[in-house]
Order: structure tokens, then sequence, then C-alpha cells
């Protein structure tokens, strides 16, 4: 018998991304672990209730825990090594006009191996991923303040981090991403980090085009007078 289990799920504590495997342990007595009928019904009354949302098969969120933890959340857990990026953290920073449900992922290469960059689709939720070499991941590619975002618990990069990212693949012959669009809001950036991380990857001359390109949209007068319309 599972005693007591709801507390485990609740509060700012809580475990925000669940396996079955972690589950188990949490319910456990301390002596042994619950049995695999017992577990699995208590796991299909805590689906139905809300409680836990499903990902990908034994992959659950939390949604007791405070606060409720995002899908981005367990990306790590859909492919080991995946980092949060791209269009995912630039929507969420408001530096692009486009949100989606979708969760963008860099992943990395290790030796020459790719790993699989096909989608994971799951309950309401898709991951997609795309494949960098890992010295563009690492400590090799800035400091790491600059690379990722320190305010959240999993792996997400910083907005300058993710257009870089962006604009590396754009250009990359093993990817058919296209490149970041050019009209984004480059003020909510931090110039300075952007460049710095442009110098450690290797991407200044392709952040410069990205740039200047971007310079010749902002001052095209249909823009400006698209931006003057809705200001």
């Amino acid at each position: 018998m599972i005693r007591n289990p709801t507390p485990i799920l609740l509060g700012a504590d809580a475990p925000r991304v669940l396996t079955v495997p972690m589950l188990a342990a949490a319910l456990s007595d301390g002596r042994s672990l619950p049995a695999r009928g017992t577990l699995y019904s208590w796991l299909r009354a805590q689906r139905a209730s809300g409680a836990l949302r499903p990902v990908t098969r034994g992959l659950y969120l939390n949604q007791l825990a405070q606060p409720r933890p995002q899908a981005a959340e367990a990306a790590a857990y859909v492919r080991t090594g995946a980092v949060v990026s791209l269009q995912t953290v630039l929507g969420d920073a408001a530096v692009t006009n486009n949100y989606s449900d979708i969760v963008t992922c860099v992943l990395p290469i290790r030796d020459g191996v790719a790993p699989s960059s096909r989608p994971v689709k799951a309950d309401r939720i898709e991951f997609r991923f795309h494949a960098m070499p890992v010295r563009l991941l690492d400590e090799r590619a800035g400091e790491l303040e600059d690379r990722l975002d320190l305010d959240v618990n999993y792996a997400r990069t910083t907005p300058e981090k993710a257009l870089l990212d962006w604009i590396y693949l754009g250009v990359s012959p093993r990817t058919r991403l296209s490149g970041p669009p050019l009209d984004i809001e480059l003020d909510k950036l931090r110039i300075a980090r952007l460049r710095r991380l442009a110098k450690k990857m290797n991407l200044g001359a392709a952040l410069s085009a990205y740039l200047s390109r971007k310079a010749v949209y902002d001052n095209d007068p249909d823009v400006q007078a698209n931006v003057s319309t809705r200001g």
C-alpha cells in the first residue's frame, strides 16, 4: 500500500519532473518499493486528477509543484544533453514575436556522433531538437553566465546564446532550419554579451552579416511605416 502519497507532490520543494523509478522511490515506505500494480494504479489516479501531466511514456510533470513546471523543464529527460534554446527562449523573452507551444532545444555532437534529432510529440507538447558541435555548447563557447540562464534549475540558454545558436544552425549545411527572422527586438538583448559569445563561438562574421541585414530591414520605408502604424 502507498501511504499518504500526496505530500511528495506538493509545495515549492516538491520534485518538478518525475520518472516512474523516481516516483516508486519517493512512494516507498523506506524498506521496499511499492508493488508494480499498486504503483501504476496510483499513477493512473494522479493522471486522471491532473496532478501528473504525462510528457512521454514514464515521464511526468508535477502539476502540484509551485510554481507549476513548464514543459521545457523536461527536455533533458526526453533527450540526454538537451539545452532549451532557439525559438522557445527568444519567444519567452519577447525578442521574437512568435510564441509557440513547441519546445526547441540544441543537442551536443560528441566525437563526430550526432544524437537523434527526431522530434518527440507527447500530450499537447512537442519537443524539437537540433544538433550542434559540443564546442559550441560547453565552456569553449563562453562563460557560464553568458551561455546559460542561471535563474532556472534546468539547462536553458540566455537569449543572446539562443540567437547565436539559431544563426549558426541557419547557415549550417547540416540543418534545414532557416536563420532567425529580422523583425526581432534587438534592444531586449545584451549586445556586449552577444558579441562576447559570438567571438568565443567563432560566429563574429555570421553575427555581423545578420546585423547588417537587420539594419537594412529596419530602415526599409515599408517596415518603418508598419512600425508607426502599430505604435
